[in-house]
């Protein structure tokens, strides 16, 4: 199957300029992505329902606390013996390829993240999926510009692609997907390479659309007109938004440097007192149990 499609990319390489054929690529891509994004969340969706409505909580009502460390388990026993511990740290692995790795990212992580990010957060881990869907599209649009035979700097643009295709259907937002992949991945932007990253985000978000039927993720009306003279609210609320950033950022670096094992045969260790300390903190705020949108919508 892999044969008949290189031969039939080689056919097109020759057929269509190369504006053409990277457009070509850049819609492959976004269904690709778009497909893989679904995936992930149809898997976080029916892994929740398995682990909270097939078992009976009344008798034992504080047992759910202690899921995501389940999850957590089952994610170190994978990278452990089936990735080798080795799977990358989101979106900073991802730059990392581009800039040392020609923008080559691995074929397994095509599905890698999938699998960890489904097992933790189906298990209610307090982790989002941005960052797995944001590496998945950039696996894909990577070996698709592998097996299309383009340019380093062409590869960049379709791993570009892809991770802006995977957030435009997760979250069903284009623009967003667009505007990430604009300010993170690649930094010089022409028209010749804002037109494939936009069409692989609508087409990642039509791919969602089409299977899941789903609505926009946040849903809201403004109940009153914008009012200038409140406008340094606006400005306190970028502030303090941007101090939690930094805050989060510099804290998650510290608790990773505290934890970080000395050998490796303590990984599941680590997971266990994680898994722990992140069952008392689902106990005082229920809401990190998942990912949070849910606890968003009902704000």
């Amino acid at each position: 199957m892999v044969i008949y499609y290189q031969k039939l990319l080689e056919l097109l390489h020759k057929r269509l300029s190369e504006r053409q054929y990277i457009i070509f690529l850049s819609i492959v891509i976004g269904f690709v992505a778009g497909f893989a994004a679904v995936t992930l969340k149809t898997f976080v969706h029916y892994i929740r329902i398995l682990v909270l409505y097939a078992h009976d909580f009344s008798v034992l009502p504080y047992l759910f606390l202690f899921l995501p460390l389940v999850g957590i388990l089952l994610t170190v026993a994978y990278i452990k013996y089936f990735r080798k511990g080795k799977i990358g740290k989101g979106v900073g692995n991802i730059l990392y390829i581009i800039a040392k790795k020609s923008s080559l990212v691995p074929k397994d992580m095509t599905y890698s993240h999938v699998i960890t990010s489904a097992l933790t957060v189906g298990f209610g881990g307090s982790a989002g999926l941005e960052a797995p869907i944001v590496v998945t599209g950039a696996a894909i649009g990577s070996q698709q510009g592998v097996l299309g035979q383009v340019t380093y700097k062409e590869r960049t643009l379709l791993l570009a692609c892809g991770a802006s295709a995977g957030i435009a259907a997760a979250f069903n937002a284009p623009i967003a997907g667009l505007i990430f992949s604009m300010e993170i991945l690649i930094t010089e932007v022409t028209i010749a390479s804002f037109v494939p990253l936009i069409i692989a985000s609508v087409c990642g978000t039509l791919c969602s659309k089409i299977i899941l039927n789903e609505q926009i993720l946040f849903h809201f009306k403004l109940q009153q007109p914008f009012d200038y003279h409140n406008i340094h609210f606006y400005i306190l609320l970028g502030l303090l938004c941007g101090l939690i950033a930094v805050y989060y950022t510099r804290t998650t670096h510290w608790v990773e440097k505290i934890f970080k094992p000395k050998h490796k045969k303590r990984q599941f260790l680590k997971a266990i007192i994680g898994g722990f300390l992140l069952a008392g903190l689902i106990w005082v705020f229920p809401s990190l149990f998942g990912e949070g949108y849910d606890s968003i919508k009902k704000l």
